[in-house]
């Protein structure tokens, strides 16, 4: 089927898998079955043969060093600095062919960890930000379990010094220490456009210390490279503290491939900002760590900079920024308020209130985290991260550690105003550092108890931490395996957080408010409302606020894009497809490794995670600054995992037949703007158009993708006569009673649907007074949740009971059975395919069977002349 959108703009191929668009051809990659997660060597005979990488990642320490200066220095290309593009330029390459003036869709991760993140090594990831890059241009990677196939031929270890450890294995077939027991590839042309791995800062130098795998003997210190801060140990090469109690424990709980109490220990000090410090092995004033740390960042600069591809695929420094926060709330009892302020002392608290610390919700802490991604090469000499810059704790004088630098004095509680102006410093304003720009994304506010977007006050300095949050923060992470962030409603009780209800907010919401917390802490539904998920926990309700404040101070300070992310632990960088996640999944705090772990017993995580997000930038070409402006621009729109194509554009000018005419994009820039934009003013009474453009996501070859239901727009606006927030959703374009329904064993949808939705609308409650914001929701037809392909897999059967009876009592024998109670005394025994606790989610009214996949797109925001 051929689609023809703006001439010459979009082309899709007969066959939909070879859809393209203004680009390149879709990527082929030589492999089997595009899906298959191999269990065993003999598995993935056809796969990809790869080297023994112990052997051939080996650097000289000088050679990395010399290495690194080359790579950043500037490319002295046909494009540059002073180029006459639509987006600032600040390297020098040679121009793309592949432009298209009117944007392209480029397919991306912004959120993902390696095994540079403490928590992934200690679950005995091996993908590096190298091999996570291999794998986002559509190489195969491995995941663990691990094997030692080593049979004593191979070669000896390369006697040279590396000062990052590499975690080399092998892939299924070799011999080494660690081969891979599984393998994970991208289908045919599912490869994506760019990358952003964002491994935790906080502990870059401990998980390197602790992690370390030596190459290098020693009789003495003098023959180790003493400027990398190593010493000798047991007769090689490492950092110190390697040889800490803390360090030997951690490498102890790799051996479980599930996180332990080590990696947690070291998360508390560093990740909460009342009390943050260093762990002892760093030394009193924290430099041995961040001596590594500093190692650990110039590999990861590096292997950015290795991975770019100007024109076919880009590559971004990042990190994360890792903060959390066990604050209380103020409150007259222990049913604090859900728009309560967060406070550490009864002092923080307005009297008679105290600050209360057990309530609804209460367990774990505040998800505060931001990914940091910078347009280029040139970025800051080494992250700022929590312990350098905890985000604000007010008065507590525990916000100061002045021995490892640590200070936040008097800082609004949970503002990352501090961070945001020192990044800026260190970046855009720093004359060493001329290129520098960077942007950071919130992410899991879901998970935040309320804190990630607790509004600046209307002082000066409430002002200014408005104007650096608009300025360094213009996206939000809305959706990725922890959940989606967009808006909660409770379907068993009807509790709403939106006014009025939105049904479809009954999408991938988490049981718990807040990050970390105990299994005692987990919300049932009857214990869900605003004041144990707060509303600010919510992107929607944000947008509503940011606007509010910014009718009353000029400013917004939650004028936040959308994109979507993984922040999984596997390396795999956009494995977001729902039947792939079944296979292999997040590989998080508890190991997804062996099969009977994905639907977790304890945390019930067949309901608590999904396979994750994807962000979509609109931009010119795929090189850092055309997907970084568009990303700054908002011009991005987020997936709950799959590929539709959506545009949307906003104004006063737009064409009522913008659908038929065939120039959507061109006439959507000319009369209009585009997500992320904003409109100012109009004539009295005269209302903006909308203008949404989807198209279903073509999968690939025979995986078609699901069909699309309907398009909505979202509507948040201040209320001009009493000034406070409301918001409303329209159904634009589709059919929501189209009768589509999904055959659970096979997992084909039926029904009827649409490839492609158009439509213009325009806001018939329009008011030319009332600050505004509107984006586009696009929904799929109904699909097979990732667990109900586990199920599948797993051969659970939902039409028989969940096993027979083993008893003596022939009455009883063999009978189909449920529990033991209907076994007479006897054993309700389980086939040995599966679990009690799998039946139970797979065959449950708990876990949804079928979800509804969306894409969000960035918002429109309209401000009164």
């Amino acid at each position: 089927m051929l689609l023809h959108i703006a001439s010459g703009e979009w082309i899709a191929a007969e066959r939909p898998h070879q859809f393209y668009i203004g680009k390149r051809a879709a990527r082929s990659y030589p492999q089997t079955d595009p899906f298959r997660i191999s269990d065993s060597p003999g598995l993935a005979p056809d796969l990809p043969s790869t080297r023994t990488r112990r052997l051939l990642r080996r650097k000289l320490a000088a050679s990395a060093v010399l290495a690194l200066l080359a790579l950043l220095a500037p490319r002295l290309d046909a494009v540059g600095p002073n180029s006459s593009l639509p987006f600032q330029s600040t390297e020098m390459r040679e121009p793309c062919s592949n432009f298209v003036a009117t944007k392209q869709p480029f397919f991306g991760e912004t959120h993902l960890h390696t095994s540079y993140s403490f928590d992934a090594v200690s679950i005995d990831t091996r993908n590096t930000p190298k091999d996570a890059y291999r794998y986002a241009k559509g190489e195969a990677v491995g995941l663990p379990p691990w094997a030692d196939t080593r049979t004593g031929t191979e070669p000896p270890l390369t006697d040279a010094p590396t000062l990052v450890t590499e975690h080399p294995y092998c892939m299924p077939g070799e011999h080494c220490e660690f081969m891979a027991t599984r393998t994970i590839q991208f289908p045919v042309g599912r490869a994506l456009d760019f990358a952003a791995i964002t491994d935790h800062a906080e502990q870059f130098g401990e998980a390197n210390i602790c992690e370390f795998e030596a190459t290098q003997a020693c009789g003495d210190d003098s023959n180790c490279p003493v400027v990398a801060g190593q010493k000798c140990i047991v007769g090689m090469c490492r950092p110190e503290g390697y040889d800490s109690v803390t360090c030997l424990s951690a490498r102890q709980e790799a051996s479980r491939i599930r996180t332990g109490p080590i990696a947690s220990f070291i998360a508390a000090l560093e990740n909460v900002p009342e009390a943050v410090r260093r762990p002892d092995f760093c030394g009193e004033d924290g430099s041995i760590c961040t001596k590594q740390a500093k190692l650990v960042w110039d590999q990861i600069r590096q292997d950015a900079e290795e991975a770019y591809d100007p024109c076919t695929f880009t590559s971004f420094v990042a990190y994360e920024y890792t903060a959390m926060a066990v604050s209380g709330r103020c409150g007259n009892s222990s049913s604090a308020s859900a728009d309560a302020e967060p406070c550490w002392q009864d002092e923080d608290c307005p009297a008679p209130q105290a600050c209360l610390f057990d309530f609804p919700g209460s367990s774990g802490a505040d998800n505060l985290h931001r990914n940091v991604i910078f347009r280029n090469d040139d970025v800051i000499d080494q992250p700022i991260s929590n312990v350098e810059r905890p985000l604000g704790c007010g008065a507590n004088s525990l916000c100061t550690n002045p021995a490892q630098g640590t200070t936040t004095p008097n800082s609004p509680i949970a503002s990352p105003a501090v961070m945001l102006q020192e990044l800026k410093a260190e970046c855009i304003d720093n004359p060493d550092h001329p290129r520098c720009d960077v942007l950071t994304i919130p992410h899991n506010s879901n998970l935040s108890g309320g804190s990630m977007f607790i509004l600046p006050d209307s002082s000066a300095e409430g002002r200014a931490e408005a104007q650096i949050r608009n300025l360094l923060e213009p996206l939000v992470e809305i959706s990725q395996i922890k959940g989606q962030s967009e808006c909660r409603f409770n379907a068993k009780t009807g509790v709403a957080w939106t006014n009025p209800p939105d049904e479809l907010c009954d999408f991938e919401n988490m049981g718990f408010a807040r990050l970390g917390a105990e299994a005692s802490g987990y919300l049932t539904p009857e214990m869900q409302d605003p004041g144990s998920i707060p509303p600010r926990s919510y992107v929607r309700n944000t947008l509503e606020n940011g606007i509010q404040y910014a009718a009353e101070n000029g400013i917004n300070p939650f004028q936040l894009g959308f994109v979507g992310a993984l922040d999984n632990h596997n390396g795999t960088p956009g494995q977001s497809d729902a039947e792939q996640y079944a296979k292999s999944g997040a590989h998080g705090i508890q190991s997804f490794s062996v099969s009977a772990q994905a639907l977790n017993e304890r945390f019930f995580l067949g309901l608590e995670t999904n396979a994750g997000g994807l962000a979509v930038a609109w931009a010119e070409e795929n090189s850092r600054d055309a997907i970084f402006t568009a990303l700054k621009n908002r011009e991005t729109y987020a997936t709950s995992g799959t590929r539709p194509i959506v545009r949307f554009f906003g104004g006063f000018g737009l064409p009522s037949n913008l659908c038929q005419r065939g120039d959507f994009a061109e006439r959507g820039y000319a009369r209009g703007v585009p997500m992320g934009g904003s409109l100012r003013g109009g004539g009295i009474g005269t209302a903006p158009r909308f203008a949404i453009l989807a198209i279903k996501d073509v999968g690939w070859p025979d995986h078609p993708g699901t069909s699309l239901q309907r398009a909505q727009i979202v509507k948040g606006w201040v209320d001009q006569s009493t000034g406070e927030t409301r918001e409303a959703v329209y159904d634009v374009a589709g059919n929501p009673n189209n009768g589509a329904s999904v055959d659970l064993r096979t997992c084909t949808t039926r029904g009827n649907a649409f490839a492609q939705l158009c439509t213009v609308w325009t806001d018939p409650d329009f008011n030319a007074g009332e600050h505004a914001f509107y984006y586009a929701r696009i929904l799929e037809n109904p699909s097979c949740r990732w667990t109900q392909y586990y199920c599948n897999a797993r051969g659970v059967d939902c039409s028989k009971s969940m096993g027979g009876c083993r008893t003596e009592d022939p009455r009883f024998n063999g009978q189909d059975c449920n529990s033991n109670d209907e076994c007479g005394g006897g054993v309700c025994t389980l086939p040995d395919r599966y679990e009690e606790f799998e039946y139970r989610q797979c065959c449950g009214d708990v876990v949804p069977m079928t979800v509804q996949q969306r894409a969000w797109t960035s918002p429109i925001w309209y401000t009164p002349l």
